[in-house]
């Protein structure tokens, strides 16, 4: 697969003078605003039906291959890396923020919804053909009814009920398909993704395999083991990468100096946290800033 080269600032998003938006999107919008290779942190909900092509997804450090008749859900305050998109890559989604959710009446303190809302699983789920045709029916009757001009009657009433229909269609699959993966479980998928929930949480003030170890009740050798039979990786592999992650998001707040960004993931000062930057990346924070 070809990587493709575009400029991109941000992760797709309503309009910013309207958070209750809520919008749709295909391949063209999405490969205006990403770069490949670049993390991204989401600051919307977005549901992505994937209908041709495939693209290599990191998130929170897991990276998926999303295939053809597949459907991935971004999740706020979540990171990802965008590493290969294919050049056939075709994809029509929706995207929304908690404040339209909560406009359109959908309860989020029910347990299911909270569990789709925050990524409890896994963000990736291959579909069926018929599922494909129906999230893509829905996806049209939004589109169109997102299109419609303010005086059409009942105007107001189309769009919610549009997105609500493609919202809880979209939240009833990840539910069935988790049933399976729930089950599917053994202690080592367990542990890998209880250490990569803690790692997304506390990667800026703990580095130390003992602590997530200690969280997880198991240890530092144990949970390693685990990580390197599930993953081929290391525990502290993971730690370094989301730390690298988390300084890049930081390093391109332009609001924030080398030293504010060194002490927002707890180094004891810029310089110890440059050297830390430059080992993981061979560039320093201040070479990292000025490319980007």
């Amino acid at each position: 697969m070809k990587k493709t080269a575009v400029h991109y600032q941000g992760i797709i998003k309503p309009e910013e003078d309207n958070p209750l938006a809520v919008m749709v999107f295909s391949e063209q919008d999405f490969s205006k605003r990403i770069v490949v290779g670049e993390v991204y942190k989401a600051t919307y909900f977005a549901v992505l039906i994937i209908t041709k092509g495939s693209m290599i997804v990191k998130h929170n450090l897991r990276e998926f291959w999303v295939k053809e008749n597949s459907l991935f859900f971004i999740m706020p305050s979540t990171v990802y890396e965008f590493s290969d998109i294919s050049q056939d890559f075709k994809v029509q989604g929706c995207v929304f923020s908690i404040d339209y959710l909560s406009q359109t009446g959908v309860v989020l303190s029910t347990p299911s919804v909270v569990e789709v809302m925050t990524g409890a699983y896994q963000p990736y789920y291959a579909i069926n053909v018929e599922e494909t045709k129906l999230l893509l029916n829905l996806y049209e009757v939004l589109k169109k009814a997102l299109a419609e001009e303010q005086a059409v009657a009942f105007i107001g009433e189309l769009k919610k009920y549009s997105f609500l229909s493609l919202f809880y269609h979209s939240a009833s699959i990840y539910a069935r398909y988790n049933v399976s993966y729930k089950v599917k479980l053994n202690r080592r998928e367990e542990l890998t993704i209880g250490f990569l929930r803690l790692l997304s949480k506390h990667y800026k003030e703990e580095r130390s395999v003992q602590f997530y170890a200690d969280q997880l009740f198991v240890t530092p050798k144990h949970l390693t083991q685990m990580l390197k039979e599930g993953t081929g990786r290391t525990t502290g592999s993971f730690i370094d990468r989301a730390v690298i992650v988390g300084a890049k998001l930081l390093l391109k707040d332009r609001s924030l100096n080398i030293a504010q960004v060194a002490q927002e993931l707890n180094f004891t000062d810029q310089f110890t946290f440059a050297k830390y930057f430059k080992k993981h990346t061979g560039i320093t924070p201040s070479q990292f800033r000025a490319d980007h």
